[in-house]
């Protein structure tokens, strides 16, 4: 099945925009009946909504070819819908659309919303200005774009007054594009609103009952008062809590919001007097409830003023009073979430000092509550977060450090709630930071130990928990991490085994919400990964379909937030690779184009955090490949300046400690400038630790420098894979790690 970035495509003359924002609103707004969500029918599966759907289009830029823009978002909707009218029956753009999307091979998913006019009204003497169809519309076209003279009869839902109505046409459109039967749609969504009617009177008589409950009872004791209001605020922490997170295992993040949404509401009606500290505690956890729905959604602005408003509250409660543990913790979640929104945007001093802040915090506090599981969970969320911010930095022992205690407690709390999947999961997340260290210091076997681990708690929680997204999420970083490994080793066939497993569960999830940004953003990141191991393997189209995809997603979420340092370094990876895909299809200019695109982004993102190791390592991949396609050129000149610029960056900013792929990055660029004595320390060593993804082997042979592979390291890892080797998970660095003369 394909994948597209948008349902549908709204074709339509700008003189029927009001009925193009109607129909707009109508599609995107539905909520599809959930006993319908995740069936298959021939229209693929049934998302939970019908979002994304494009609707503007830029001007033509000739009277005969539509915008490369407008040609590029009708390749990736799944649908296109036109809005009949004799003004859109006249219209050039219209007309070229319907055509443009009949070349694409989907001439059956293209819709008609009549608005206006009549059908066919162009063969009438005298009305042929009331003709409402476009001329694309009643004939087929073939992947040229020649009229086949074959008569086209689209599926049209007729909105004018006397037919089908403006509700009657929307559903007839719904189960057109869901593949489904309108009656049993009709049937369905009648029962929801009869549901809904029964709720809203359940709702009705429950708030008529409170209100006369609150008359009656504003002449009884205070007491009392204030014991209706503890039932209430137990409700809201029930919101706040139990359901929010069963809503977060479907993904409904338009209904969490609105939940908390709903609980601060509640909090800014109460009378001062009734604001007591507690109020003001559940007030903080519904602002950072709605501002951790705001940052998935990709809206960090109003995510900020969520998360800074919570942390205002969470200050005012421990000054007043300091021993409180429950207010301590309030105040590092409060911390710990501007911090994530800091990492995000390249400010690593000021998440760094947040997280420490946070992890201080409840250090200082654990030991007045010790079995208290919320407040060591946040502890150890903030143990991990200062752990990846030395990661992120190449301070790998105080990063190890972190990563220790984050095991340690997990596996507290799993002896203290043995029954609790979170802790399982978490554990899983420590194996896997773990592994992350172990791979940068070249220890591969303990990394794919470690991965492996990750993995097997990954898949047993989602099959416990099947209908889980976050499960299911969880599950497919766990194969893309072990995958991605495993083609550093040189396992190319099992690497791709398991980056195809994570891509398909990513792509699984997006059909469930295509504007979920963590969903769309693992999409991606996976999809060009996957084209690297295509390319590799000589499949040439394959990585060229796997590279456009991640670009176009990844991209389109760098747009979304143009603060977002880890959106921006994806899409520079991904270019990079498809730059790289060029490069051996001989499309020079292409890839030059590519390389360029990468180092622009990626350089946006060292103007955020200079000292960011990932961020110079993928500059300089980006400096070696623009002097590769300098070199097939034939200009010299330019690629040594190119590889000399990779190799100066590398020696002066990265640390003492080099991970494999900055070594690789370093030799690479070395035997490029001729320099092959100077990297034969490095290049023994990678050879030492079983490097040898397919680029760099090939690269060194071509530069006449033996490299085969080691096949003890390949043994070993095998055997790790299948189980029957171990590593000791309360591990200290062990003696023999690269550390770098130079």
């Amino acid at each position: 099945m394909l994948d597209y970035r948008y349902r549908a495509f709204i074709s339509y003359s700008h003189r029927d925009s009001g009925w193009a924002d109607w129909l707009h609103r109508a599609l995107e707004s539905y909520s599809i009946p959930p006993r319908l969500v995740g069936l298959t029918t021939n229209a693929g599966v049934i998302p939970a909504r019908l979002a994304p759907i494009f609707r503007d289009r830029e001007e033509l830029p000739s009277a005969t070819d539509l915008s490369r823009k407008v040609s590029e978002v009708l390749a990736q909707s799944k649908c296109l819908i036109v809005v009949c009218s004799p003004h859109s029956a006249q219209s050039h753009w219209v007309d070229e659309e319907v055509k443009a999307f009949q070349r694409l091979g989907r001439a059956d998913r293209i819709y008609c919303v009549i608005v206006d006019g009549e059908p066919g009204a162009g063969a009438w003497p005298g009305r042929e200005h009331d003709e409402c169809l476009a001329p694309a519309l009643k004939q087929r076209f073939d992947a040229t774009g020649n009229a086949t003279g074959e008569p086209f009869e689209p599926i049209a839902a007729d909105a004018r007054p006397g037919k089908d109505g403006k509700a009657n046409a929307r559903m007839k459109l719904i189960a057109g594009m869901l593949g489904v039967d309108l009656d049993d749609l009709k049937h369905r969504e009648r029962r929801r609103r009869r549901w809904r009617a029964i709720a809203a009177i359940g709702l009705g008589v429950m708030l008529l009952a409170l209100t006369t409950t609150l008359a009656v009872n504003a002449v009884i004791a205070r007491h009392a008062a204030e014991r209706r209001q503890k039932q209430a605020e137990d409700l809201v922490g029930y919101m706040l809590g139990d359901l929010d997170d069963k809503l977060r295992e479907v993904n409904r993040l338009d209904i969490l919001e609105s939940v908390a949404d709903k609980a601060v509401k509640y909090f800014a009606a109460l009378p001062t007097a009734d604001v007591t500290d507690d109020t003001l505690a559940q007030r903080a956890k519904a602002l950072m409830k709605i501002g951790s729905v705001r940052r998935d959604q990709g809206r960090t602005p109003e995510a900020v003023d969520a998360f800074q408003l919570a942390l205002t509250s969470s200050e005012l409660l421990v000054r007043r009073d300091p021993t409180n543990v429950g207010y301590q913790t309030l105040l590092a979640e409060s911390m710990t979430w501007l911090g994530f929104v800091d990492w995000s945007q390249g400010r690593m001093d000021e998440a760094l000092a947040r997280f420490i802040a946070a992890r201080d915090t409840l250090e200082r506090t654990r030991m007045q509550k010790p079995g208290d599981a919320e407040q060591l969970d946040m502890l150890a969320i903030a143990h991990t977060n200062t752990g990846r911010v030395f990661e992120a930095r190449g301070q790998l022992a105080d990063s190890r450090r972190e990563y220790l205690a984050v095991v340690r407690v997990y596996e507290s709390l799993a002896h203290i709630q043995p029954d609790k999947l979170d802790w399982k999961a978490e554990l899983g997340y420590a194996h896997g930071n773990l592994g992350s260290l172990a791979r940068k210091e070249g220890r591969f076997e303990e990394a794919v130990a470690e991965y492996a681990a990750d993995l097997k708690l990954k898949a047993s929680l989602a099959t416990i928990d099947p209908a889980n997204n976050n499960r299911r999420e969880d599950l497919a970083a766990a194969n893309a991490t072990l995958g991605d490994l495993l083609l550093v080793c040189g396992h190319i066939a099992a690497a791709d085994r398991y980056l195809r497993v994570a891509l398909d569960g990513a792509e699984s999830l997006v059909a469930i919400d295509g504007s979920a940004t963590d969903w769309l953003e693992k999409a991606g990141d996976y999809s060009w990964k996957v084209g690297q191991i295509a390319r590799a393997q000589g499949d040439l189209a394959g990585a060229a379909t796997h590279d456009e995809a991640a670009v176009s997603r990844l991209r389109a979420l760098a747009e979304k937030d143009a603060n977002s340092v880890v959106w921006i370094r994806k899409l520079a990876q991904a270019q990079a690779e498809h730059g790289r895909l060029l490069l051996e299809r001989k499309r020079l200019d292409a890839a030059r184009h590519a390389a360029e695109s990468a180092s622009i982004a990626v350089a946006r993102t060292l103007e955020s955090d200079p000292r960011n190791q990932s961020s110079i390592l993928i500059a300089a991949q980006v400096h070696l490949l623009l002097g590769d396609i300098a070199a097939a050129a034939r200009n010299t000149e330019a690629a040594t300046r190119s590889w000399r610029t990779a190799e100066e960056s590398l020696r002066q900013n990265t640390k003492a400690s080099r991970p494999p792929e900055v070594l690789d990055a370093r030799v690479s660029t070395l035997l490029q400038l001729g320099r092959s004595d100077a990297a034969m320390a490095d290049l023994q060593w990678l050879w030492k630790i079983g490097y040898f993804p397919p680029d760099f082997a090939r690269r060194v042979r071509a530069s006449s420098v033996p490299y085969p592979e080691n096949d003890e390291v390949r043994v070993r890892i095998e055997a790790v894979l299948a189980g029957d080797a171990n590593f000791d998970s309360s591990r200290t660095a062990p003696a023999d790690i690269y550390v770098s003369s130079r």
